[in-house]
């Protein structure tokens, strides 16, 4: 039981690191991405509020849908449309 929770610790630990590189690994051409506590955030490119988003800090207005990112992430943005277009886009 021990070895399983240092397990799934280690692939916890693997995945923050590899989503605090600034979510590169999340980018599609129109979108500003950034993980912060384990949590996708999408802007459109050129949005106002990425600097806000960029310094871990929270837009006025947060639409947020649980699970449905990739990989299963809560998926943040300041739109919800922002955020369908994100999931369609290639």
């Amino acid at each position: 039981m021990r070895f399983m929770n240092i397990a799934a610790a280690l692939v916890m630990m693997g995945a923050v690191a590899a989503c605090a590189s600034g979510g590169s690994s999340y980018a599609k051409p129109g979108f500003y991405t950034h993980v912060h506590d384990g949590r996708l955030w999408v802007l459109k490119s050129g949005d106002k509020e990425i600097d806000l988003v960029s310094k871990n800090q929270e837009p006025k207005v947060v639409v947020t849908r649980i699970g449905e990112g990739p990989n299963g992430m809560t998926i943040k943005s300041n739109d919800g449309k922002v955020i369908e277009d994100y999931l369609k886009a290639k």
